[in-house]
């Protein structure tokens, strides 16, 4: 009994202790960003980190700004053969240890997503500390350039390129999305950044640079397989639907009369989109319906014909154009051999034994044969003070 009791109060003894591999934060250096290019000799990766700098994120400072005199934020770059060795180059060279539990956003650059984007996303499925929910995005030139942002609204680079991908302008795909997509052998898209420089200048006479949105590249089979433009984009998530995230209020003008005087903006308060798969004699027939609900902004008509007398008009000229820039987008998809929409999988659990004889060559049978069919349907919800 007297063992049975001394063994007891060990116990509790022992669970006062603390934890025995605590790590105090200020050894820490946090990984906010990874920018990751093709080196520029062949076979080489050049890995660049982002990490914030505390002593310089006062509040208060101005955005982007530290102290008055720096920058929030640290960037340091290193080239090896692979990514891991990359980063313990950059380890070697810190005083603190390195934390990746924190990241907020990948950037890849358009040379290394030619690429082959394989051993990065191998990487991510050996660090259990890498949020799988992490956002990633394509640069138009050399990654590492894009944390040369000004941030306006926010502190840091990194947290710019985090909240654009939480605006759902066109996709904000993840690390996760990534690995799923290739997992089941379909395409997937990701926000292509556009880069450049600002016609203002910064306060201390430096030149200012400007992130936006340029477009969507495409991937299939690990690789960049081709890039929309913003208006293919847009269209492309429409079709995507949750595989793109939510589109932010997309807003679409039409016009009517021979004189281009009817015209009428519009604004989409909701939109889904879903996709079917039905056999027919000349194979799998896709069919994507894709559905919204929206207000009119503007409205003006020639023939000065009010709201309800054009109601059907709208509708009408609105899944017109939209059907029309969806198809084009899924053609463009198409001709990049890029299966973003996962037609495989939709394919696969439906009709699992025409999959297994088209798995091997679905890249090529997608952008050969495969029949996509887009219909639209929208209501218009309001039409201003005028309904």
């Amino acid at each position: 009994m007297k063992a049975v009791k001394l063994l007891l109060a060990l116990g509790i003894v022992l669970n006062l202790t603390g934890c025995w591999t605590k790590v105090e934060l200020d050894e820490l250096t946090f990984i906010y960003g990874m920018y990751i290019d093709a080196g520029d000799e062949p076979g080489t990766v050049e890995v660049s980190i982002s990490s914030p700098l505390p002593n310089r994120l006062m509040s208060g400072t101005q955005g982007g700004s530290g102290a008055g005199d720096g920058k929030a934020y640290s960037m340091i770059t290193k080239t090896a053969e692979t990514i891991p060795e990359a980063v313990i180059m950059i380890q070697k060279d810190l005083t603190r240890r390195l934390e990746i539990s924190h990241i907020k956003i990948v950037v890849i650059g358009k040379q290394f997503a030619s690429q082959g984007i394989g051993d990065m996303l191998a990487w991510f499925k050996r660090q259990p500390e890498i949020p799988l929910g992490t956002f990633i995005m394509a640069a138009p030139g050399r990654a590492s350039e894009i944390p040369k942002l000004s941030p306006i609204f926010e502190q840091l680079p990194d947290q710019v390129l985090s909240n654009m991908a939480k605006e759902n302008l066109l996709f904000s795909t993840t690390i996760r999305d990534c690995m799923l997509s290739e997992a089941s052998h379909t395409g997937y898209a990701m926000n292509y950044l556009s880069f450049g420089r600002k016609a203002e200048s910064a306060d201390q006479g430096k030149t200012e640079y400007w992130v936006g949105n340029g477009g969507v590249m495409l991937f299939q089979d690990m690789k960049m397989h081709g890039i929309l433009k913003v208006k293919e984009g847009r269209a492309l998530a429409w079709a995507a639907g949750n595989k793109a995230g939510k589109l932010a209020l997309p807003v679409y003008s039409i016009q009517w009369d021979d004189d281009g005087k009817g015209a009428a903006s519009s604004v989409f308060l909701n939109n889904t989109s879903s996709a079917s798969v039905a056999m027919t004699a000349d194979g799998p027939l896709f069919q994507l319906r894709v559905k919204g609900r929206a207000s009119i902004t503007s409205l003006k008509d020639s023939k000065l014909r009010n709201a309800d007398e054009l109601s059907d008009l709208i509708v009408s000229k609105l899944e017109e154009q939209v059907k029309k820039e969806i198809t084009a987008a899924l053609k463009s998809t198409q001709q990049a051999g890029a299966d973003v929409l996962q037609l495989g999988m939709l394919l696969e659990w439906n009709y699992p034994a025409v999959w297994d004889k088209l798995r091997e060559r679905w890249g090529d049978y997608y952008s050969r044969e495969a029949q996509i069919e887009v219909t639209t349907s929208f209501v218009i919800e309001d039409f201003g003070k005028e309904k």
